[in-house]
């Protein structure tokens, strides 16, 4: 099991599995959420994502459009993931798993809206908007 938290360790959790379906977002959403050019996220299973301490202070900002919710702590305000009820799916900031630097992202996704200023040169696979599942499934490692 993998574990993570918000900045000032009020919720705490774990994932179950071995994550691989990692990307670089570089919709408008998540730049204005995180204030970067992107963020990279952990595309998951919300039924293996575990709250282990905190759930008091997850905050919900409801996005209709998407028919999602962003969930962050209340206390300090981090971005902790994404979450689409009626699909079950869920995407987590890889940034605040405890050990999230092993990761690897497979692609980069939502280009169409990236910063014009923004180079992409690491030779990752570059999607203007969200893969189907049958193009995103085989850019997973085995």
């Amino acid at each position: 099991m993998y574990s993570g938290s918000c900045l000032c360790q009020s919720i705490r959790y774990g994932i179950e599995g071995d994550p691989k379906a990692v990307v670089h977002c570089h919709c408008q959403f998540c730049r204005k959420a995180h204030g970067a050019p992107y963020t990279t996220l952990l595309f998951m299973r919300f039924a293996n994502f575990k709250l282990t301490e905190g759930a008091q202070y997850i905050a919900r900002h409801h996005i209709p459009r998407l028919t999602a919710d962003r969930c962050f702590c209340a206390r300090c305000g981090t971005r902790l993931y994404n979450h689409v009820p009626s699909r079950g799916v869920m995407s987590l900031v890889v940034a605040t798993l405890d050990a999230g630097e092993f990761l690897r992202p497979v692609a980069h996704i939502n280009t169409e809206s990236k910063l014009h200023s923004l180079q992409i040169s690491d030779g990752l696979p570059e999607f203007p908007a969200m893969p189907d599942p049958a193009e995103f499934r085989q850019l997973l490692p085995d």
